[in-house]
């Protein structure tokens, strides 16, 4: 997981919010203002490369793969 981690530091500076799935709603709630009335909640799973962490990491954003 460390390994797969650096290579993802897109998830950590694009991100915006990184951690567990309570954690990063509960940002997402406190930011609700800032978010599409059509957005339920904030936990979004890692894709590509940042697999390994899906169920364990979220993030606040979506982030497409392969994304340049």
């Amino acid at each position: 997981m460390a390994k797969m981690l650096r290579c993802r530091v897109r998830y950590f500076t694009d991100g915006a919010v990184i951690g567990s799935k309570d954690f990063v709603d509960e940002a997402f709630a406190g930011a609700r203002d800032r978010f599409s009335v059509k957005r339920k909640d904030g936990a979004r799973r890692l894709r590509g490369n940042a697999k390994a962490a899906a169920g364990t990491l979220w993030s606040v954003r979506d982030l497409r793969v392969g994304i340049g």
